[in-house]
């Protein structure tokens, strides 16, 4: 077999690539951590740039976020949301509709309910609007058993 010059110098490329990557993914991953710090902890316009910063990393962002939650204040919970709801993905769905569930305080709860029902109302995302309305009937059936019981 004879070797072409790119193949000779494919495995240089090969370790390139491998030296790389995992740098381009640890910016993004410090990226999204510091735009999600500031969701947490500033409002207003920087809040709101940050949200939208993370629309580029789409679904790569919602574990990030996820994990936040567990820790921000009200106020930096719906941010989250925001960013969640910008970010538009159906992987979100699960933490909204727990978020509009179990979360004690109110108004994020309201936050996370409205993204939902305003998901499910959204006729272009398909996908995301039927997920959407699965959890808002979850929601909706858990309310009626602490009515009930």
């Amino acid at each position: 077999m004879q070797y072409t010059p790119w193949m000779r110098s494919c495995p240089f490329v090969l370790i390139a690539v491998l030296l790389v990557a995992p740098a381009a993914c640890n910016d993004a991953d410090d990226d999204i951590r510091a735009n999600v710090t500031l969701l947490c902890n500033h409002e207003g316009a920087l809040a709101t740039a940050a949200a939208e910063h993370l629309t580029r990393y789409g679904r790569r962002a919602i574990p990030t976020i996820e994990s936040a939650m567990h820790t921000a204040s009200p106020t930096g919970k719906k941010n989250l949301i925001l960013a969640l709801r910008k970010i538009g993905d159906v992987e979100a769905v699960p933490l909204l509709g727990h978020m509009a569930q179990f979360e004690p305080n109110a108004d994020v709860r309201r936050e996370a309910e409205w993204t939902l029902k305003s998901w499910a109302a959204d006729g272009a995302a398909k996908e995301r609007a039927e997920r959407a309305k699965a959890a808002l009937r979850t929601l909706e059936e858990a309310r009626g058993t602490e009515e009930a019981g």
